[in-house]
């Protein structure tokens, strides 16, 4: 059986990081997201019916940069549920520059929106239906 590949329109909000909620900022770099290949994977049915959506997902990100995935949660769910768990399954593969408070390396927990988006429209390609209108 052949696996149909689909676009990977994920995309982070990475004015991204954003402290999680009560937790103070003063003195502290947040996580910087290093992983480039992101790993969450669109939804089919969600692609197919051209459905996005956006989730933010509360991480702790340890001292080595790494996300502690019994940690990982739904902060802000997109009101579908499979983006909500497209979400939570790439998550323990994000990899980060560590939080530092003072320079030493520190754990965090952020909030991180993850963006599912379909690819723009190609514009250039004709309409089957132009001229016939």
């Amino acid at each position: 059986m052949t696996r149909r590949m689909l676009p990977r329109s994920v995309a982070l909000g990475l004015a991204f990081l954003l402290p999680a909620c009560g937790e103070s900022s003063a003195g502290v770099e947040d996580p910087t997201l290093l992983t480039t290949d992101l790993p969450f994977q669109y939804p089919p049915d969600l692609f197919a019916a051209r459905v996005e959506g956006e989730v933010g997902l509360r991480l702790f990100v340890d001292s080595l940069g790494l996300v502690v995935p019994d940690s990982t949660s739904v902060a802000e769910p997109s009101g579908q549920p499979a983006f909500d768990s497209a979400a939570l399954a790439g998550a323990p593969y994000l990899e980060f520059r560590p939080a530092r408070s003072g320079g030493a390396r520190v754990g965090r927990t952020v909030v991180l929106p993850v963006k599912f988006r379909l690819p723009p429209t190609d514009s250039t390609t004709p309409d089957t239906l132009r001229g016939k209108r």
